[in-house]
């Protein structure tokens, strides 16, 4: 499964931010440009994060407090969410 999550902390971002990139964690997405049908690479909002090949969306929240809690980040909010198969999206 495909999560996507989302987050909001206080401080910290880019030391948490690194550790969930080296637990697999991504920060760009794969797809097709609108109107051209051309392959794009969307980089995703600074604090949104893709997992592919996640457990669950529980797993994915479980895992992604615990490295914010781990860096003292402040934590003020989180979604996660299972991607649809198949993903289609708009991006800019």
């Amino acid at each position: 499964m495909e999560v996507i999550v989302t987050y909001d902390i206080k401080r910290n971002h880019t030391e948490i931010k690194k550790e969930l990139l080296s637990l697999g964690y991504v920060e760009t997405i794969t797809g097709v440009s609108r109107g051209t049908n051309t392959s794009v690479i969307q980089q995703l909002p600074n604090t949104t994060l893709l997992k592919y090949h996640a457990v669950s969306t529980n797993a994915v929240l479980d895992q992604v407090v615990g490295v914010i809690s781990k860096h003292n980040g402040g934590l003020e909010r989180i979604f996660c969410a299972q991607l649809a198969d198949p993903l289609t999206w708009s991006g800019q």
